[in-house]
Parts: C-alpha cells; structure tokens; sequence
C-alpha cells in the first residue's frame, strides 16, 4: 500500500513539474515573439529614420534652338587699294607724302622732272595754234576762190594732227604729277627725290581702312553651308564684331582643298590692314531640340543616363532614365531620345544619388534657355 502511494506521488511530481516546464516555455516562447517584433517594428523605424532627402538642382526641360558656329582664319586687307606708279621713266622732283599721311582722291603725291614735258607742251600748243589760224585763213580765201578746196583740206588734216599731238603733250605733262585715286592712308613710301621712277614700279601705296575685308578659308564640309545671307561674326584680340559674306570661290585652292571666303568688315571694326582675325559662321540652325548640361550624363558601360525627378506618395525620387546624345559644345549637348518637353533633369548632385534615392530640390526649378552660338 505504501509503495503504491508513493509511486501515485511521484507520478503527481512529474507532471507537476512537466506542466511547469511546459507553462515556462510557453511563457518564454511568448516573450520571445514580442521582442522579435518590437527588434523589427525598430528596426523598420529606424530604416525609416536613416532615409534621408538629398538635395539637388534641377532644370526643367525645355525645346530650344540650337546653332552651330564654326571658325575660321585669315587676314585682314582694304578693299580699294593702290600702288602709284609712273608711266614714264623719269627723275622723281618731289615726294609729298610721308607714311602714314592721310590723302584725298586727286592728291598729288610725287612730282617727277617736268621740264622737258612742259617744254614739248609749250612747242605743241604753239603749233597747233599757228596751224589753226592758217586753216581758218585759207578757208576764208577758198570762199573767194583764192585758193583751191585741196589746199583747205590739207590745211585741216596739218591742223588736226597739231591738235592730237598737244593733246598728247599736255596729258604727258599730267602724268608727271603721280596723283592718288582713292582717299585713304599711305602704307608704303619706296622712293626719295632723286631717284628714278621706273615704269611700273610701286612708289606709293595707299589704303582705304574705311571698307576692309578679310579672306578666309572655309574646308569642304562648310563652304555649301555659307552663302550671302550666312551671319558671320569676327573675333580680333578677344574683341568681337560683325562681318557680313561679300563673295566666295566654288574652287578650292591648290595645295589646301580649302575655298577663298572674302568677308566684309563694318567701318567701325577698327581692324587694320594685315591684321589677323578669326571669322565665325553660322553653318546650321536646329529648332524645338533639347538640350542639357553634358556633366549631367553619366556613362555605365556603352550607356548614357541621367537622373530626373520622380513624383511618389512620399515626395520627389531620383529615377534613372537611359537616354542617347547627338552634338555637343561648350558644356551643353543634344538630347535624340529619352526626355521629352517638361521633363525635370538632375544636374547638381547627380553624382551621389541612386535610382529611387528620395530628393529634395536645392533651387527652384528653372527652365534654360540653351543656345550655343559658339563653336
């Protein structure tokens, strides 16, 4: 009897015990649940914390105009220019201008030895005048009958020859007097009193600065891109004026391949004579493209990409949008495919952000007004 009583106590302990082992598990597993999900509704929150905003610039993409300019080289000249030079082979008298003088059309600049012209001036003159009174005096008699119509004739024939021949003495001695025929400055003085003046020989040179040109050379890909109408700027020592195109070659030079562009200078350029300058042309105008900054592209691998803002439930999110690019210049690039009119570009702090990486716009959104005029 005792023994089974005690073994019925016994029996009584252990599931005593089992059931407070059992109650304790249940009780820890219970803890144990709750702290894993106040471990993850923290964890999420602090997810949700460390999500921050990273500031950007943005421009709004906008359809403009797109002008290419490309450049080209030459040298300034005058338009109207001229070298006197005589016409005879004489001893120079008098030079009247020093370089740098200013002189009007008309001027006489050098004087040659005029001595032996104005003699055969003065001879011819004589002659053609004695010539004409016997003329005139023979025809008086032939009215008369006096004398026959054969000797009147001969009279007018010895006339007219004295008339040529003073005609040519007198422009003879004009000659002596080397005048200017264009208003403008002397570049070049090549003779001194004394010398001779050979045929032909340069002895003054004069210059008009009022209408100056300048010659350049255009290559192939743009001389049928260039006409009259073509808008032509000019850069001299970082200065800038307009041109206008007054004529071109369709024959490209020997040696170079590069065609002959003379274009005209405005009076108040102040570029002189030999002056080196760069010449700018407007060689194509594209309309409604878009355009963006070229440090807002980034490349992964073959691909283009750039970061526009995204509208989400929690605010604005970078989205990385793959595009492809045409022509570029001066910090600005076209954009053939990917963006639309609108659409908002990231184009400072780009380089920090991720796709779907939350943003907030550091400036105002502006739209920009690209337009590249220069090459």
């Amino acid at each position: 009897m005792y023994k089974s009583v005690l073994s019925k106590l016994n029996k009584i302990g252990v599931l005593f015990w089992l059931a407070a082992i059992g109650t304790g598990v249940f009780v820890l597993t219970l803890e144990v649940q709750a702290k894993l999900k106040e471990a993850a509704a923290n964890v999420a929150s602090l997810a949700q914390t460390e999500e921050t905003r990273r500031p950007v610039s943005l421009i709004t993409v906008t359809p403009t105009t797109w002008e290419s300019w490309r450049s080209y080289y030459g040298q300034a000249k005058a338009a109207h220019t001229q070298d006197v030079t005589s016409y005879v082979r004489e001893i120079v008298q008098t030079v009247h201008v020093e370089v740098g003088d200013v002189v009007k059309a008309g001027d006489t600049v050098v004087s040659l030895r005029k001595m032996d012209y104005a003699a055969n001036a003065t001879a011819s003159r004589a002659g053609r005048q004695e010539a004409k009174l016997n003329y005139n005096r023979l025809l008086e008699l032939s009215k008369k009958g006096g004398v026959a119509q054969s000797e009147v004739d001969k009279a007018y024939a010895v006339m007219k020859s004295l008339e040529a021949s003073d005609q040519s003495s007198r422009s003879a001695l004009q000659r002596v007097e080397l005048k200017a025929s264009i208003s403008g400055v002397v570049t070049e003085r090549n003779v001194e009193p004394g010398e001779v003046a050979e045929v032909g020989k340069s002895l003054i040179s004069i210059v008009d600065p009022s209408d100056m040109e300048a010659q350049l050379m255009v290559s192939k890909k743009d001389i049928h891109n260039i006409g009259k109408e073509t808008p032509v700027e000019l850069l001299m020592d970082e200065v800038a004026g307009k041109g206008w195109v007054k004529r071109l070659s369709p024959k490209a030079q020997l040696g170079s391949g590069l065609y002959p562009v003379v274009v005209g200078l405005s009076a108040d350029s102040r570029i002189l004579p030999g002056a080196y300058l760069e010449g700018r042309f407007l060689v194509e105008r594209k309309s409604g493209v878009i355009v963006i900054p070229s440090d807002s592209v980034m490349y992964r691998r073959d691909k283009q990409f750039v970061y526009v803002a995204q509208s989400g439930a929690d605010g604005d999110r970078a989205g990385l949008v793959e595009i492809r690019t045409g022509e570029g210049r001066n910090g600005r690039v076209i954009v053939t495919e990917g963006l639309k009119a609108g659409d908002q570009v990231v184009v400072g702090g780009n380089r920090t952000l991720f796709d779907g990486a939350l943003i907030s716009k550091k400036t105002e959104d502006v739209t920009e007004d690209i337009n590249v005029r220069r090459p």
